[in-house]
């Protein structure tokens, strides 16, 4: 009876391994989704930055 009761509770190696892994790659696949989207909020920020120092230099010219 201790036996069983063991045994009952105790998780096979693999399963353990197996379920890590999962684990494991769904956290990479969010990890990559959120770094490509923060890749393309980069572009956003580094193209929204370039119009406002084209900006700038346009009133700047017209002030002269």
């Amino acid at each position: 009876m201790t036996m069983s009761k063991t045994k009952m509770f105790k998780e096979d190696t693999e399963n353990v391994l197996v379920r890590g892994l999962n684990s494991m790659t769904r956290a990479c696949d969010a990890l990559s989704d959120q770094n490509k989207r923060l890749n393309q909020d980069i572009e956003k920020l580094k193209a929204k930055v370039a119009r406002l120092q084209d900006k700038v230099l346009v009133e700047s010219e017209e002030r002269e």
